[in-house]
């Protein structure tokens, strides 16, 4: 069998492509020699990779995680919207997880893979602006390398690290399917696997690439390629309801309720700290946790942004063409600089990533336009005041990094000596595609190494670092002996660091590891009288107090409120009780470790999702009990007529045979059998609220996808045939 060799120029077209993603995850890969865990803390630690790992689970078992009682207000997947269960990449990562024994080996595959989807989707999304090969090349590789993306996305906030590596995707497809007209599926394949990720920032930069799309065409007066662009809002739209719409519709119950607007100073920037935004160990002025400064590097864009005065002033074409990159950056700098929340929207440095996306490409595109030709003495001058000012503005405002900020200086000095010098002089025989290839290709070096000084400085994010074991089995044996439910209390984040403590307890989703059923996993919806009344966080860490509020007695019901919940086992965290506690009648301390104490019921209770306490002289039997279900029959209706169950009482709940009742402390799901005879059948069921409009969504995006190309495709033919019927005529033949 003989293999036949692509054309040269094929082979020639994938150089470039090629040696930006190699050389992406090369410096993705290099983090590791410095910190093995580099891309395994915070999120990714004790919140992606547990919750990957159940999700891969579920999938193994044939299904997808709706609702799970027993983990109480982290148990509602679909509001939860960042568990990606409708996106097949996330499935892929799901059931990688579930294979894995190494977390953070794990982690790193995918996030290095990430980089470089975002690093090909960078050099695509630059190509469709104009940029030659090498530049877009550059600016493949600079994207990655944001300072945000590196220290916060990549080692924590997974799903902002897979938005950010998608959203060049769904933009290059976008501009295949509009400004090209060609086909749509590029757009309709990464933007399903954008939107639904879950995670909202990537969906909103989104909107704003449609928005601009849409009134660009409005103004241009182009009919048809406005109604392309409706048509990919109206697919997107589709899917941001079914993704997004549960979410919505359960936030009045959460702490992510409330439209306030505020701005406390907290990971957001201003305008000065911008002029950091080219130097990588540069820190400016982002609050965070640590106070007023952050250690790392969150707004860096790129070192080479002094360099644009080289190759201004772009023609008139270019800028044309790069207006929407103009709109989408403004917007992202105006979300950068804006207040710290809005509404539910909050951190908007997170919108970082999306700035720096736009920077490289525009000049990737500004590089292609003007260099080597526009490169003359005036804007060498403006380059080094450039660099000048942005390194006076970045000492002023961190003047105990001046080591790494002179560093960058001059760097970046020398490589605008060297780039003018190749762009002006060099040999004689050198064409302009060689110096470019040169100036881009040294680029590439420069930046790789710039990672040396970055990680000397900052060797690891600034993020929480618990020190998780990286094992699974090992893991999955904690609490392996406990029956029923279990629930931690008190400072659950002690120990944390100290990998030995992992064998007493887990944190958060990495508690899905283990075969034992423990609620305290991690949320971004913390239920609001749940969390209040448990004194719990979103992490599953609590106050002391937490303790006493399981063991007292809920006046309405005379019952423990552990009772209520189904807990037959409490992990009592030893930096917050230093005293073994007195376990009421009917639990025993089973265990003394260094960190923890271990109580456990003598006769354990069903697991949490059943009926926790009837009336007074009322009765019920369970004849069916699932996930997302319970049926009862009523066998007697007493002067207390309500039926509680181990639920949250969450929007989406329905109950036939009988109705809703105010919940019990709050948060208890109860049912009211006031009308509801003896013998009755009653069905209490949990659907994701909208569900109906979510299929509805659903329906009407599929349509869409089948018919498009359909009506696409009937347009190009009514196009031939008018083309065919007003081509010249002929006079008929007279002749004899």
């Amino acid at each position: 069998m003989t293999l036949t060799a692509p054309p040269r120029g094929t082979a020639v077209r994938l150089i470039w492509p090629l040696a930006a993603m190699l050389a992406t995850a090369i410096f993705g890969a290099a983090r590791l020699l410095v910190n093995g865990r580099f891309y395994f803390a915070d999120d990714s630690e004790i919140g992606a990779f547990g919750q990957w790992w159940k999700l891969g689970d579920s999938l193994l078992s044939g299904g997808i995680p709706v609702l799970n009682p027993r983990a109480w207000e982290a148990g509602n997947y679909f509001a939860e919207g960042q568990w990606g269960l409708l996106n097949p990449v996330t499935w892929l990562i799901a059931l990688g997880a579930r294979a894995s024994e190494n977390p953070a080996a794990l982690m790193a595959i995918v996030k290095i893979a990430f980089f470089v989807a975002m690093c090909l989707g960078v050099y695509l999304l630059a190509r469709s602006f104009g940029a030659s090969a090498p530049w877009a090349a550059l600016a493949g590789v600079l994207a990655p390398l944001g300072g945000f993306t590196v220290y916060m996305d990549a080692p924590s906030w997974a799903t902002g690290l897979l938005n950010a590596a998608l959203l060049p995707w769904v933009w290059w497809g976008l501009r295949r399917m509009v400004e090209g007209d060609r086909s749509i599926w590029a757009y309709v394949v990464s933007s399903y696997v954008l939107i639904t990720f879950g995670y909202v920032f990537g969906v909103m930069v989104l909107v704003v690439v449609l928005l601009e799309s849409l009134v660009r065409a409005l103004v241009q007066r182009d009919r048809a390629r406005a109604l392309r662009v409706l048509v990919a809002s109206v697919w997107g739209g589709l899917l941001t309801i079914v993704v997004y719409l549960p979410g919505v519709l359960t936030a009045p119950v959460t702490e992510r309720a409330g439209l306030g607007i505020s701005n406390t100073g907290f990971l957001n920037a201003d305008l000065s700290d911008l002029f950091s935004a080219a130097s990588p160990t540069a820190t400016a002025t982002i609050g965070s946790w640590w106070g007023p400064e952050t250690a790392a590097p969150l707004v860096y864009a790129a070192w080479i942004l002094p360099l644009f005065p080289l190759v201004l002033p772009m023609t008139r074409d270019a800028v044309r063409r790069c207006i929407p990159l103009l709109v989408v950056g403004a917007v992202a700098l105006l979300a950068v600089i804006g207040p710290s929340q809005v509404g539910p929207i909050r951190w908007p440095v997170r919108f970082m990533p999306y700035l720096v996306i736009v920077a490289v490409v525009l000049f990737a595109v500004a590089a292609s336009d003007g260099f080597p030709r526009r490169v003359a003495r005036r804007g060498i001058l403006w380059s080094f005041g450039l660099i000048v000012l942005s390194t006076g503005l970045a000492f002023a405002s961190t003047p105990n990094e001046w080591k790494g900020i002179g560093l960058t200086a001059v760097v970046q000095s020398v490589f605008v000596l060297a780039a003018a010098w190749v762009a002006a002089r060099g040999r004689p025989d050198w064409t302009p595609r060689a110096r470019t290839i040169l100036v881009s290709g040294g680029a590439i070096l420069v930046s790789g190494l710039l990672l040396i000084p970055q990680l000397a400085v900052f060797p690891a994010t600034p993020l929480p670092k618990f020190g998780a074991p990286e094992s699974v089995s090992r893991m999955s044996r904690v609490l392996a002996d406990v029956h029923g439910d279990a629930i931690v209390v008190g400072d659950l984040y002690a120990g944390g660091g100290i990998t030995r403590s992992f064998d007493e307890r887990l944190m958060g989703n990495l508690w899905y590891l283990s075969r034992a059923s423990v609620s305290s996993l991690y949320t971004v919806l913390p239920y609001t009288t749940f969390s209040k009344d448990l004194c719990i966080d979103l992490k599953g860490s609590t106050c002391p107090r937490a303790l006493s509020t399981l063991w007292s007695v809920d006046p309405t019901t005379e019952r423990p409120v552990a009772d209520l919940m189904g807990v037959s086992a409490i992990v009592a965290m030893k930096a917050s009780y230093p005293t073994e506690p007195a376990a009421p009648a009917g639990w025993s301390v089973t265990s003394s470790g260094e960190f923890t104490w271990l109580l456990q019921r003598d006769a354990p209770l069903p697991a949490a999702g059943g009926v926790a306490w009837t009336g007074a002289g009322t009765r019920v039997s369970v004849l069916h009990q699932d996930d997302t279900s319970v049926t009862l029959r009523v066998d007697a209706v007493g002067s207390d007529p309500r039926v509680v169950l181990s639920r949250l009482d969450y929007p989406g709940y329905s109950i036939a045979g009988a109705v809703k009742a105010s919940p019990v402390r709050g948060w208890l799901l109860t049912a009211d059998l006031s009308h509801t005879r003896p013998g009755s059948t009653v069905v209490v069921s949990f659907r994701p609220p909208g569900f109906a409009i979510m299929v509805g969504a659903l329906v009407l995006s599929a349509m869409l996808l089948v018919g498009w190309p359909l009506l696409r495709r009937r347009a190009r033919r009514r196009e031939r045939i008018s083309e065919g019927s007003s081509g010249p005529s002929t006079a008929p033949d007279t002749h004899d």
